[in-house]
Formats: C-alpha cells, sequence, structure tokens
C-alpha cells in the first residue's frame, strides 16, 4: 500500500511537470507562421449579389473577401498613409482612438490606439489596429446591405456623400448615398471616448415597389502580422447561441468556414491584447454569423460576418437597423461596462480568462485593485501571493508538518532498507507500520499540490493575458512584466558577444526562481525510488530554462512563492525542534 501511495504521488508530479512543460514550450517556442505575402487582396468588389432563393431562405450570405475592389489591387505594399491617402477618408478623433473612415465604402479601416504604444520608447508608434487595403496587413470592418433582387446597393466602390469633416464623441458623421432607383441610404456613425462605435442604417423607399434586404456586419483582416503565440486566442472569436466559438486561424486554416444561427452575441477577430469585434441586435432571431479564411494572390483573408433576418420596407416608409463594432483594447473594466449597459451578452469572454473562468477573472480584479493601491503591479503580485500563501496556510501547514516527519523518519527508513535487502513485500510493510505508529501519512503532501495546480494556471493565464501587465515596470532591470526577464547571464548581461541557443538565454530572476526550487525541494523528503530522487532532483535545472522565458512577472510571482513557502517550512521545524527540547 505505501509503494501505491508513493506511485499516486509520483503520478501527479509528473503529470504535473509534463503540464508546466509543456505550457512553457509552447509560449516560450512558438510555432512559426506563415510569411506574408507582401501583395494585397485582388477580389472583386460585392456589387449586390444575386442571391439564390434557397440562400435568401437560410439567410446564408457571408459578404466574402469581396470587400476589396479591383481598383485597389496593388503589386506590392505601401505604407498606411500611402494607402489612406489614395480615397478621401473624414477623420476619427477620440480621447483613445485616431484615424480615419473611407468616404468609398464607408468603411473604418485605419485606427490606431493612442493610449498604447508599440514598445516603451517614448517616441515608440502607436499601435495600429485597423489598416487599410493597399498595406501588407489590411484589417478592416464595414456594414451593409444585400437583397436577393437585382437591386442598387450601397459596396465598396460605392462613395457616399457627408458635410462633415471629422468623427467625434461629441459629433456623430452622417452619411447619404441614393440609389436613384427609389431607395435612399442614410447612415449615422457614432463613437464614444473609447472604442465603441454605432451605426445607424436608415432606409427610405421612395418608389413603388416593395423591397427585402438583408444587413450585414464584417469584419476582415488578410495576413496575420507577427505576434506573440502561447496559452492565448488568435484569431476568430464570437458568443453564439448560447456559448463561446473560438477559432485559431490554425484551425480556421484547417476548417475554412464556420456557420452558426443565434439570437443575440457576438463575434470578430481577437489578438491577445486588442480586437476587433461586431455586436448586432441582441433580440434579433435567426441572425447568421459565419468565420471564414479564403486563399487570395495576397495570403490568407479572415472574415467574421454577420447577417440579419430580411427587412422588408414597403413603398413611402422607412426602416432602420443598429450594429456596434467594438475596436480596441482589452480592458475589462470598459469590457464589463459595455456588457451591462448595451446588454451584449458575455462581452466579458472576449478577454481569453481560459479553462478556470472562476478563478482567473477574480484574479484579474484583485491584481488590478493591488496595482492600484501600491502603483506597482509588481508590488501587486508579491502582495497577491502573500494572500495565497495565507489562505492556504492551515492545509500547507499540515502538510508540511506530514513531510517534516517523514524527513525525520529517512535514517529509520534507509535501516529497514538495509535489514530487509530485496524483500521489497516485507520492506513495504515495515515501512507502513514505522508511518502509522509515527502518525505520518506519505499522501498528505498532494492535497496542496492539487489546490495550486487550477491557482497556478488562473495566475499564468491572469498574467499573460492582463493588459494592465503588458509593458508595466517593477524594479531594477525589469522595464516589462509581461516580457522575459531581459538580463541575459549567459552573455554577461550582454558584455560578451557571442551566440548561444535561445533556451539558455535567461536572466537573473529564473535563475533565483530555480535556486529557490532546489532550495525547497531538499527541504522535502525524498521517495525511496533513487532513480525518482535523481529525477527530481534534476527538475528545477530545467524549469528553469522552460520557464524563464515566460513573462518575468510570473517568474518573480514564483521565486516570491517559494520563498514564502520555504519560511514556513523552517519555521514549522524551528517549532517542533523547540518543541522537543522543551
Amino acid at each position: 500500500m505505501e509503494k501505491d501511495t508513493f506511485e499516486k504521488r509520483n503520478l501527479i508530479l509528473a503529470i504535473v511537470f509534463s503540464a508546466i512543460f509543456l505550457f512553457a514550450v509552447d509560449a516560450a517556442f512558438p510555432p512559426a507562421r506563415q510569411p506574408a505575402n507582401q501583395q494585397t487582396v485582388e477580389a472583386a468588389a460585392p456589387a449586390a449579389p444575386k442571391l439564390t432563393a434557397g440562400q435568401i431562405a437560410e439567410q446564408s450570405y457571408a459578404p466574402a473577401p469581396a470587400a476589396v475592389s479591383k481598383t485597389e489591387t496593388k503589386a506590392a505594399a505601401v505604407s498606411r498613409e500611402q494607402a489612406v491617402n489614395e480615397f478621401r477618408h473624414i477623420a476619427v478623433k477620440t480621447p483613445s482612438l485616431a484615424g480615419s473612415l473611407r468616404l468609398k465604402g464607408a468603411r473604418l479601416d485605419n485606427l490606431s490606439l493612442t493610449k498604447y504604444r508599440e514598445t516603451l520608447a517614448e517616441d515608440s508608434p502607436h499601435i495600429a489596429l485597423l489598416s487599410p487595403v493597399g498595406t501588407a496587413y489590411p484589417f478592416f470592418a464595414e456594414f451593409g446591405w444585400v437583397s436577393a433582387d437585382a437591386l442598387a446597393l450601397p459596396n465598396a466602390e460605392t462613395v457616399w456623400s457627408t458635410d462633415d469633416t471629422e468623427l467625434t464623441p461629441e459629433k456623430p458623421l452622417t452619411l447619404s448615398w441614393d440609389n436613384q432607383a427609389g431607395l435612399r441610404f442614410i447612415r449615422q456613425i457614432s463613437v464614444d471616448e473609447n472604442y465603441m462605435f454605432t451605426v445607424s442604417d436608415r432606409i427610405e423607399n421612395y418608389g413603388e415597389k416593395i423591397v427585402t434586404l438583408f444587413n450585414y456586419g464584417l469584419v476582415g483582416r488578410t495576413n496575420v502580422p507577427p505576434s506573440q503565440r502561447g496559452a492565448v486566442l488568435e484569431g476568430m472569436v464570437g458568443y453564439l447561441d448560447g456559448s463561446l466559438k473560438e477559432y485559431a486561424y490554425d484551425k480556421m486554416n484547417k476548417e475554412e468556414m464556420a456557420s452558426f444561427k443565434t439570437t443575440g452575441g457576438w463575434a470578430g477577430i481577437t489578438d491577445k491584447y486588442w480586437m476587433a469585434v461586431l455586436a448586432f441586435d441582441q433580440a434579433a432571431p435567426n441572425v447568421t454569423v459565419k468565420f471564414s479564411a479564403n486563399d487570395s494572390s495576397a495570403g490568407k483573408h479572415y472574415q467574421a460576418d454577420y447577417l440579419m433576418p430580411p427587412t422588408v420596407i414597403e413603398p413611402g416608409q422607412a426602416v432602420q437597423t443598429t450594429g456596434r463594432l467594438f475596436a480596441g483594447a482589452k480592458e475589462l473594466k470598459l469590457i464589463d461596462a459595455y456588457e451591462k449597459d448595451l446588454g451584449i451578452k458575455r462581452f466579458d469572454l472576449t478577454v481569453d480568462f481560459g479553462w478556470y473562468y472562476f478563478l482567473t477573472k477574480p484574479f484579474f480584479f484583485i491584481l488590478s485593485w493591488f496595482n492600484t493601491l501600491f502603483g506597482n503591479m509588481g508590488l501587486a503580485i508579491l502582495f497577491f501571493a502573500f494572500l495565497l500563501r495565507l489562505a492556504l496556510f492551515p492545509i500547507a501547514n499540515k502538510s508540511f508538518e506530514n513531510m517534516a516527519r517523514m524527513k525525520d523518519l529517512q535514517p529509520k527508513i534507509e535501516q529497514l532498507r538495509e535489514r530487509c535487502g530485496d524483500d521489497k513485500m516485507r520492506f513495504n510493510q515495515e515501512m507502513m507500520e514505522l508511518y502509522r505508529v509515527n502518525n505520518v501519512n506519505p499522501a498528505a503532501g498532494c492535497l496542496p499540490m492539487l489546490i495550486q495546480i487550477p491557482v497556478f494556471f488562473s495566475l499564468y493565464k491572469v498574467l499573460y493575458i492582463s493588459l494592465e501587465l503588458r509593458q508595466a515596470p517593477f524594479y531594477g532591470w525589469i522595464h516589462d512584466l509581461s516580457a522575459p526577464d531581459p538580463s541575459s547571464v549567459f552573455t554577461l548581461f550582454g558584455t560578451l558577444n557571442w551566440p548561444i541557443p535561445a533556451m539558455l538565454d535567461i536572466g537573473v530572476w529564473p535563475l533565483l526562481m530555480g535556486a529557490t526550487m532546489l532550495l525547497q525541494q531538499q527541504m522535502n523528503p525524498k521517495t525511496p525510488d533513487k532513480t525518482q530522487n535523481m529525477i527530481l532532483t534534476f527538475m528545477p535545472i530545467m524549469m528553469t530554462f522552460l520557464l524563464g522565458h515566460l513573462a518575468s512577472g510570473l517568474v518573480i510571482y514564483w521565486t516570491w512563492s517559494n520563498i514564502l513557502s520555504m519560511t514556513q517550512q523552517y519555521a514549522l521545524r524551528f517549532k517542533a525542534k523547540k518543541g522537543k527540547k522543551a
């Protein structure tokens, strides 16, 4: 039975370290993306496509990469400024956004996030979220109408009219277009002080025929720019039909198309910290949402779009529809506010909380509050680790007491091993009796470990996805807690210019983490199996080089947690020795 107990403990250790190993490898050494073709998208414009009766009945239209017109085709990528200057744009100015809307197609295709920069340098460019066709990585959003009939409808070639010169939170933008055949389109676009655009379309039927139209919205991206890959979703995402739908780019490349029917929800394209997400009428039934990936001469075009139920417009009547676009940073408090104020179902799931949502989201808010309290995210992490250790104190105490007694019994166990020789059955029986007499449970150390597994992965997720951690400084050489420790020990902090393997390019904090893991392990009792002892002794060294490439905030947390754990163990041992002397 004793042997089974040790095997269970070792199995748990193996599962934990294997999971961390795979997790760390995926985060530290991401798969390379396919290089983007430097041409731009070549596709036909969506000039009021003629739908079959079956397509209309199923509401299956997806505005394909048709959103790019023939006149926009280029031989090679140009800068954003050049692409914007090719067509008339209306400026977009808010405290959080800067950019413009293209009048041709009424497309939002030029947005930068003014609160965030690409690097820590003061003159670093702002994060460019949306980019026009013609650049290396087009990313845009548009809204429109389609019909089963051969009607003249606004499309990517349509140049809208306006008397406005800019779009601001105080002044909406009003666009208009008349098809000269009985339909007048009036579009009002407004934006708040953050990242939410509201698009209201009014259609006036001054003709003599009944018209049936379908409203759509889309976000499209051609070629995925290089970005960090790991334990966070980048690709297509939506809350549809009551559940979260996630399609990473690699998955989308294989499946090419995914279609859903939903009442309420949202859909879009997400990066680690930024996203462009559509929110449609939350009460409209049977909205069709599609994710698609299509090949083009420019590379891969990814698109998330929705198609609303049919809208019937009688002669002399007018109808109005409203859609929304969130184009900005994943600021969780803001996203929660939109979910509450606008009624967007489970909008908080745009942030990739992972499996342990019930832990990850509270951890996020606790860390954010501590960050506000201390004015430093690194200190918030340290204090959070202290509180976690405090919460687990009773359980850990019993575990450490049990392990201390096991360590005290090691000499007697070695004597038993020598006395029993090759008789393993007798050895196990006598060892079990020794544990019973001394009130020791070898499996007691597993419970704290099992509890800490979801805690660790939840905290890892928070530190990995938290926008507040991005470019957040600590002390000394740590200027970005979301990035690996920049100090390189094996190049003497950059003074030696020699090539070293990527795995060996680690800093001071990872070495401190490995040292504390090794010291902590020495304080724990050894298993009866010498081979297992050797493997466990080698484990901290391996984990140092694997986890050393993760976010420095996580490495600092782990190091501090090890120190707290050792302090607790040492205090218990000191108390036990003092009690024996008394």
